[in-house]
C-alpha cells in the first residue's frame, strides 16, 4: 500500500511538472531559433515528436494491454502491457515467437513492411530465444 501512495504522488507531480517543462523547452527553444534566425522546423521537433509518439505507445501499451492480451488470446511469457515496450516491438515479438496476429498485419501496413519486426529490439529477441 505505501508503495501505491509513493507512486501516486509521484504520479501527481509529474503531471504538474512535465507538461510545464515541455512547454516552457519548446517556447524557449523557438524563440532561441526564431532570434538566431537558424530556425529548422524539421531539425528540432522531429526528435520532440518522436519523443511524444513513443510515450503515447508506451501509454497505450501499458493501458491497454490486457485487453489486447484478451482479444489476441496472448498466452505465454510475451504479453501486452510492458510500459517500456511499444505496441510495435510486442507484436513483433509475438510473431517471431508465438503466432501472427491482425494487429500486426495493420501496423506494418500503414507503418511500412516488416515494422513490427524491425521494432523488436536486439536485447529483446536475444532474450526470448534464450530463454
Amino acid at each position: 500500500m505505501k508503495k501505491l501512495i509513493i507512486e501516486i504522488g509521484l504520479f501527481i507531480m509529474a503531471i504538474l511538472i512535465f507538461p510545464l517543462l515541455f512547454v516552457v523547452g519548446i517556447i524557449y527553444t523557438c524563440g532561441k531559433h526564431i532570434w538566431k534566425l537558424d530556425y529548422s522546423f524539421s531539425k528540432q521537433f522531429t526528435p520532440i515528436l518522436r519523443s511524444v509518439n513513443l510515450i503515447l505507445d508506451g501509454l497505450a501499451n501499458a493501458g491497454a494491454g490486457e485487453l489486447l492480451n484478451d482479444c489476441f488470446k496472448i498466452t505465454g511469457s510475451i504479453k501486452y502491457g510492458k510500459w517500456y515496450q511499444t505496441i510495435s516491438a510486442v507484436t513483433g515479438l509475438i510473431l517471431l515467437h508465438i503466432k501472427d496476429t491482425k494487429m500486426r498485419i495493420f501496423l506494418d501496413k500503414v507503418l511500412g513492411k516488416n515494422h513490427c519486426v524491425d521494432a523488436v529490439s536486439i536485447e529483446d529477441k536475444f532474450y526470448h530465444e534464450n530463454n
